[in-house]
C-alpha cells in the first residue's frame, strides 16, 4: 500500500500550519469585519480568539494520539463508526471548496488593484499554481515550503511595520476604545461577524491531516500546532488594530493597501499586491496539502475511488489534481453570481464550526481521562452556542449529512451484495 513520507519536524510543520492559516484571514477579513461592525470589531476578533483556544486543544489531544492522514474524519470513524467519518469528510470537503475559492479571490483582488484583470481569472491561476508546486518531490517540496512560509512571515512584518509608521493621527483623534457590556443586542453586534472572522481560525483542523506526516508526532505536531496559533494570533490582532486606528473608509477588502498608504502612496499597492499573492500562494500551497491528505485517505480507505489513495514518490498527485478540479468549479460558480465572497467564507466557517463539534465529540468518547471530556463538553457548548447566536445557513450542511448518508448507505448495500456473491 502506499504510504506517505515522514519528512515533518516541529519546524516545518509550524511553517505548514502558517501557511496552511494565514491567508485570506489576514488580508481581507480586518477590513470586512470592521466594515460590519466598526470599532467594536477588535472585540469580535478577541472573542474570535479565545473561543479558538480550546478548539485547537482538541485538536493536539486527537492528532498526537491518533496520527493519521484522515483528521477528523479518522478521529470520527474510532469514536462513532463510518457512518460519521464520511458526514465528517464530506463536511470538511464542503467547507474547502467554497474556502479555497475564497482565499484564491482574496489575492485576486488585491491583483485588480494594480493590474485590472478579471479576478477569478486571477484566481484560478493562483490555484493552477499552488496544485502544480505538489509535483515537486520530496526534498524539493519541503525546501519550497520552508522558503514560503519563511519569506511569508517576512512580508507580514514588513507591511504591519509600514503601517504602523504611517499612523500620524494626534491623541486628541485617535480612535476611541471600543466599549463593551454585557446586553443582548452589544453581544449580537459583535457576535455578528463572527462566522466571517472564524475563518481566519480555520487551518488547524486541516493540518491535522498531516499528523501522520511528522517524524515525531507526539512531540513534534503538538510544538507545531501551539507555535504556529501564537504568531497567527499575534498578526492577527496586530492587522485588526492597525485597521482599528486607521479608521478605513474604503478598499475594506484590500485593507492593506488603505493602510500602508500614508508611507507607500499610490504605488505602494504594487508592492502590497505582490506580497498578498505571495501569502496566497502559500496559503493555498498549504491548503491543498491538507485537503488532498484527506482525499488521499478516503481513496486508501475505499470511501472514494481507490485510484485517489496512491501515491507517487510519496505524494498524493492523483488527490491532488481532484482538489484542484473541484474548487476550480466552485471558483466558477462565484463567477456566475450563484454565490459571493461572503457567502463562501460564511460557509466554509459554519461547516469548520461544526466539524470542531464533531473533533470533540470523538475526543470525548475515546479518552478516559477526566480533563479531556471537560474539554470536549466545552468545545461543543462553545460550538452550539456560537452557532446559535450567529446564526447558520443549516440547509447547507443539512444536505450535505444527506448526500453523505446515501452515500454510505448504497456502500452498505454493495457490501453486503459482494459478501452475497462470494458466499454462494
Amino acid at each position: 500500500m502506499s504510504q506517505l513520507k515522514k519528512n515533518l519536524t516541529i519546524w516545518s510543520g509550524t511553517i505548514l500550519f502558517l501557511n496552511i492559516v494565514i491567508g485570506a484571514g489576514l488580508l481581507v477579513l480586518p477590513g470586512l469585519a470592521y466594515q460590519q461592525v466598526g470599532e467594536v470589531a477588535i472585540i469580535s476578533w478577541m472573542v474570535c480568539a479565545i473561543v479558538s483556544m480550546p478548539l485547537l486543544l482538541v485538536f493536539i489531544i486527537l492528532g498526537e494520539n491518533f496520527p493519521d492522514s484522515g483528521g477528523i474524519a479518522h478521529y470520527a470513524k474510532r469514536a462513532f463508526g463510518p457512518w460519521l467519518q464520511k458526514t465528517s469528510a464530506f463536511l470538511f470537503l464542503g467547507a474547502v471548496i467554497f474556502g479555497l475559492p475564497s482565499v484564491a479571490l482574496t489575492s485576486a483582488y488585491y491583483l485588480d488593484s494594480i493590474l485590472p484583470f478579471e479576478v477569478h481569472s486571477y484566481a484560478a491561476i493562483l490555484l493552477l499554481a499552488a496544485a502544480s508546486a505538489h509535483f515537486f518531490a520530496g526534498d524539493y517540496l519541503n525546501r519550497l515550503l520552508a522558503i514560503i512560509g519563511s519569506s511569508v512571515i517576512i512580508v507580514l512584518l514588513v507591511l504591519l511595520v509600514i503601517g504602523y509608521m504611517g499612523l500620524e493621527l494626534p491623541i486628541t483623534h485617535m480612535p476611541t476604545a471600543p466599549s463593551f457590556n454585557f446586553m443582548e443586542d452589544n453581544l449580537l453586534v459583535i457576535l455578528s461577524p463572527f462566522m466571517m472572522i472564524f475563518f481566519a481560525f480555520t487551518g488547524w483542523e486541516v493540518g491535522s491531516h498531516a499528523a501522520e506526516e511528522f517524524k515525531k508526532p507526539r512531540r513534534d505536531f503538538r510544538l507545531a500546532m501551539g507555535l504556529s496559533f501564537i504568531i497567527a494570533t499575534i498578526l492577527y490582532f496586530a492587522i485588526a488594530l492597525l485597521v482599528h486606528l486607521s479608521a478605513i473608509d474604503k478598499g475594506f477588502e484590500s485593507p492593506f493597501i488603505e493602510v500602508t498608504r500614508p508611507i507607500l502612496g499610490e504605488n505602494g499597492k504594487y508592492a502590497v499586491a505582490i506580497a498578498a499573492t505571495l501569502l496566497i500562494f502559500a496559503n493555498l500551497f498549504g491548503a491543498i496539502w491538507g485537503v488532498s491528505r484527506l482525499t488521499y485517505s478516503l481513496g486508501r480507505d475505499g470511501i472514494l475511488p481507490k485510484s485517489l489513495g496512491v501515491t507517487r514518490n510519496g505524494n498524493p498527485l492523483v488527490a491532488v489534481a481532484v482538489v484542484l478540479v473541484f474548487v476550480l468549479l466552485a471558483t466558477g460558480l462565484d463567477y456566475s453570481g450563484m454565490i459571493n465572497l461572503k457567502t463562501m467564507l460564511s460557509l466554509a466557517g459554519q461547516n469548520f464550526l461544526i466539524l470542531y463539534a464533531i473533533a470533540a465529540f470523538a475526543l470525548y468518547r475515546l479518552s478516559q481521562r477526566l480533563v479531556h471530556k471537560l474539554l470536549s463538553v466545552l468545545v461543543i457548548g462553545i460550538a452550539l452556542t456560537v452557532l446559535y447566536f450567529t446564526g447558520t445557513v443549516i440547509l447547507y450542511p443539512i444536505l450535505i449529512i444527506a448526500v453523505a448518508t446515501i452515500f454510505h448507505l448504497n456502500q452498505k448495500r454493495r457490501g453486503k451484495k459482494a459478501a452475497g456473491r462470494n458466499e454462494g
